[in-house]
């Protein structure tokens, strides 16, 4: 099967600054059975070459000046290399010119989150156009498949939930690293210091402000907690928007119990969660998966999480973390960090019950998902090989 990938454009694959959704990308084509043939069209950048190829993955770069004139060149290649499947990265609004220019090929959308499928980034009829005119679509969640079904009437057959998965090796390996107590004096931490974690962008859907006013709290309790926050307010970018500042406000009083770390690549993450012993993602938004609570578990890291979205189906309560609704949270992080720093064999047991639901996600059983769907379109029989679409553990 030859199948093209068109990515949303703004960002690399692989990723270089670039958002979960190149992440998501790279990862599981790596996965994808070599019989198969990847094409991934994607924004040109000064990391790489025009155009390379890495076992059954091909990636084509171009410019990317707009969404219009990368998708137009984008269809130009596709007119020469017909594949059989054409599956479009966050873009839904990227169907109505392919369907034009290919009626016959199956076009997929894979939704990472509900934004672009919602206004202003995309228009109710022209949605309508899209859900009408796609062979299917492709959630993260079953959550944010259930989000669709509601939302734009998309008939529950045609949309598929395949969980995202993560590779736990470098998370496990980065415990051992040698340059984990260099980094942690880097940011001002002592070897003593209790560290509680936050990675992930400075906006408020993340809920950054609840965990600083939560961590009042528990710094009133426990002298040697710490509070280290590492992203920035995009994806590479460390611009000092007024809600960065308003967090700025909040963690003033706290002095050098708050450490900020500005944006991290992706690749150098792992060694990054290895600072902390508990991980917190206090979002308010309905997350549609949250990747930072899968890799913090791969990590052994226990997580304190939210009950929004489809958080819950990642985090299993009171085994690997904790979910909190967003308006408790000041309430409730004091008892549940008194609790995991005055018994270690919580602490320690939360964090082995995070790596074992960590390992439930792979990015092979991510990609055997994506397969299936896309046989099942050209009329093809899965093999006996290919895994469920939904693994909740």
């Amino acid at each position: 099967m030859n199948i093209a990938i068109i990515s949303p454009g703004p960002f690399s694959v692989p990723p270089v600054k670039g958002s979960s959704v190149e992440h998501d990308i790279d990862e599981v084509t790596k996965m994808i059975d070599p019989e198969h043939k990847v094409t991934i069209y994607t924004r040109r950048c000064a990391a790489y070459p025009k155009s390379s190829v890495e076992d059954n993955r091909e990636f084509i770069r171009f410019p990317y000046d707009n969404p219009a004139s990368y998708l137009r060149k984008i269809i130009r290649h596709i007119r020469k290399h017909k594949p059989d499947v054409i599956l479009v990265e966050n873009r839904p609004i990227y169907v109505l010119q392919l369907k034009k220019h290919f009626p016959k090929i199956p076009v997929f959308v894979n939704m990472h989150s509900h934004v672009y499928g919602s206004p202003p980034m995309i228009g109710k009829e022209k949605m309508k156009r899209v859900v009408r005119l796609s062979s299917g679509f492709i959630t993260n969640s079953e959550f944010l498949r259930q989000h669709f079904i509601k939302s734009c009437k998309i008939p529950p057959h045609k949309i598929h939930a395949v969980h995202l998965g993560v590779d736990v090796t470098p998370y496990q390996v980065a415990k051992l690293h040698y340059t984990i107590k260099k980094l942690r004096k880097q940011i001002g931490l002592a070897p003593d210091d209790r560290v509680l974690f936050y990675a992930g962008r400075l906006m408020r859907g993340k809920g950054v402000h609840i965990l600083i006013k939560a961590f009042h709290q528990v710094s009133k309790q426990d002298p040697r907690a710490r509070l280290v926050i590492v992203g920035g307010t995009g994806y590479g970018s460390n611009r000092l928007n007024p809600y960065v500042r308003e967090l700025k406000r909040l963690a003033k009083p706290l002095g050098d119990k708050v450490r900020f770390v500005k944006f991290v690549p992706s690749a150098q993450m792992p060694l990054y969660y290895q600072i902390g012993d508990i991980v917190a993602t206090p979002s308010i938004w309905k997350e549609a998966f949250c990747r930072v609570n899968l890799e913090a578990m791969a990590a052994s890291k226990p997580v304190i999480s939210t009950t929004r979205g489809g958080i819950k189906e990642v985090v299993t309560h009171q085994s690997s973390g904790f979910l909190l609704p967003p308006k408790e949270w000041e309430k409730e992080l004091p008892a549940i960090w008194k609790l995991l720093w005055s018994n270690p064999q919580i602490r320690a047991e939360m964090g082995r019950q995070a790596l074992l639901r960590a390992k439930q996600f792979s990015w092979y059983a991510t990609a055997q998902g994506y397969l299936n769907i896309f046989e099942n379109a050209i009329g093809k029989r899965p093999t006996e090989k290919q895994q469920p679409l939904l693994k909740t553990g």
